[in-house]
Order: C-alpha cells, then sequence, then structure tokens
C-alpha cells in the first residue's frame, strides 16, 4: 500500500510521539524519509526484507519508497519523525539517489571515531528534537528546523551510499509493479483471489508472478492476501460489534481454521480477546 502522510501544521515534515498499545503495520511504502526512535517498549521493523527489533533509546531510519512493516507486541512510545523527499530535493537535488543504513551494530564493527560521534549524535538531536516539539517554547520550530538540518547532515554525511543509476531505474520498475499489485489487492481483497487471476490481471506469468512477488515482499502472496483481511478483521473488531463470523465473510476470509491460526500468529491473541479488551 501506498501511504499517504501529510506534515504537521506550520512545518514541512510530520513530527509525532506516538503511543502504541499494541498493533500491526502491513507491508506499505511512501516517499517520506522516516525516523523511528524509541523511548519506551520494543518494536518489530521489516524493512526490504529484513527484520531488526528496536529496544529502549534505539532507532531506525527507513528510506523513502522502501517497503516496511512494523509490528507492536506489547505497547511502546515513539518519536516519528517523515521528511517528505521533495522538500529535501530543494536543498540536495541528489538525494534522492542516496540510500541511508544506521545499524548500531555496524557503526561499531568499523572502528572509526568519527562514525562513532556522528552515530551519538543523530541519537542525541533525534531526541533533543522531541523534546523541543513537546515543549513547544516561543520559537520552538526554528528550533525543530535546525536540529532536522543537523539530521540530514550526520545522515548524508556519515550513513548514505549513493544507488547507482541501473539499480534505481530497476527499483522504481519492481515498486511499480508491486504498487499495482497492492492496488488490485486493496480492491478486490473481499473476494476469491487466486494468484491466477491477479498474474493475468499485472500480465506476468504465474509461476514468475510468485517469485517476483515473495522476492519483493518476503512473504507468499496468499499470506500477503490474507493478512490485509486479518487487518480489516481486526479494526471492525475494536470499532464494530458485528460477530466475528460475520467480519470473516466481510473481508474474505472464509477458512475458520486458517483465519484463527493466522490470526494468533499475527496479534498473539484471539479476535475474542481483542474484543474483550475493548469493552474493558
Amino acid at each position: 500500500m501506498h501511504e499517504i502522510i501529510s506534515p504537521n501544521d506550520a512545518m514541512d515534515f510530520k513530527l509525532d510521539f506516538s503511543v502504541d498499545s499494541g498493533s500491526v503495520v502491513n507491508k506499505h511504502y511512501h516517499d517520506w524519509l522516516e525516523i523511528v526512535y524509541l523511548l519506551k517498549g520494543t518494536l518489530e521493523v521489516e524493512e526490504n526484507n529484513e527484520r531488526r527489533l528496536l529496544k529502549e533509546n534505539d532507532f531506525v531510519v527507513l528510506d523513502p519508497m522502501c517497503i516496511h512493516s512494523t509490528r507492536c507486541r506489547e505497547g511502546n512510545t515513539a518519536i516519528l519523525l517523515q521528511i517528505p523527499m521533495a522538500w529535501l530535493e530543494k536543498y540536495m537535488p541528489g538525494i534522492h539517489c542516496l540510500m541511508f543504513r544506521v545499524e548500531e551494530e555496524k557503526v561499531y564493527e568499523t572502528g572509526d571515531p568519527q562514525i562513532y560521534e556522528a552515530y551519538g549524535g543523530l541519537r542525541d538531536r533525534i531526541k533533543e528534537l522531541g523534546v523541543v516539539y513537546l515543549q513547544a517554547e516561543e520559537g520552538y520550530i526554528f528550533q525543530c528546523y535546525s536540529l532536522i538540518f543537523s539530521i540530514m547532515h550526520l545522515l548524508v554525511r556519515y550513513f548514505s551510499r549513493k544507488i547507482s543509476r541501473q539499480d534505481r531505474m530497476k527499483s522504481e520498475k519492481n515498486l511499480e509493479r508491486i504498487r499495482r499489485i497492492m492496488e488490485y489487492i486493496r480492491n478486490h481483497y473481499r473476494e476469491e483471489l487466486p494468484l491466477s487471476r491477479i498474474a493475468g490481471e499485472i500480465g506476468l506469468n504465474p509461476a514468475y508472478f510468485s517469485r517476483f512477488f515473495r522476492e519483493q515482499m518476503g512473504i507468499p502472496y496468499l499470506e500477503y492476501v490474507n493478512r490485509i483481511r486479518l487487518e480489516h478483521i481486526y479494526t471492525d473488531l475494536l470499532y464494530t460489534d458485528l460477530p466475528v463470523g460475520e467480519l470473516q465473510e466481510r473481508h474474505g476470509f472464509y477458512n475458520y481454521k486458517l483465519f484463527m491460526r493466522m490470526f494468533r500468529q499475527v496479534y498473539g491473541c484471539t479476535p475474542g480477546k481483542v474484543r474483550g479488551g475493548k469493552k474493558s
């Protein structure tokens, strides 16, 4: 899914404190650079089929247009910063050719004191940005902009690498195909969606489609479709009183045993517990 993000009022970016009691965000992408700094709890992040577990004071930098998902099992509090690439391009026209990678383990593997210092600087500035935003003292917006420019300087200077034109074109082609697939699934997930049907819609051989989808998304096609169905059922469990069986039918999940197994795997509990938690 292509997520649409809106900036804060009077700002060119989105900055917020996220308090999550437990959630699963399925694979999606957007054209904003995203930084998540965990203040409390844990967060599982999957980016381009690589999984990481964030703990207190960890942070992750997610490239624009990268396919990613998150899972919060037991609740967390985080600083969320999202910066539109169109705005960054005004100050560095070639920034879309860069890929950012910040991993604490690899920072210490380099043995480079400058990289250590830059990593610590990133962590301090992101946390300070959250404090400045929360306190909202007079003139705080200027300080927010100053900190964001400092964060971007460190990312570009120490934690970026250039993507070749060939790799960029291939990535854009694959992403456009994934965009079409995701859009089709979002529009038709309530229906039966055999692999052969969507492969035909996209114009690919079913066997090639199956390989392509798994390579790009990290999970089989039918599992992804069922996760989309689960996402809608979970939302309706929270905000409606419709019976679980009716929600299954409404969202195209007709196999009860598979539904219960996947629901427990994804959300770590039963549908009844989700609804019971809502009532309490």
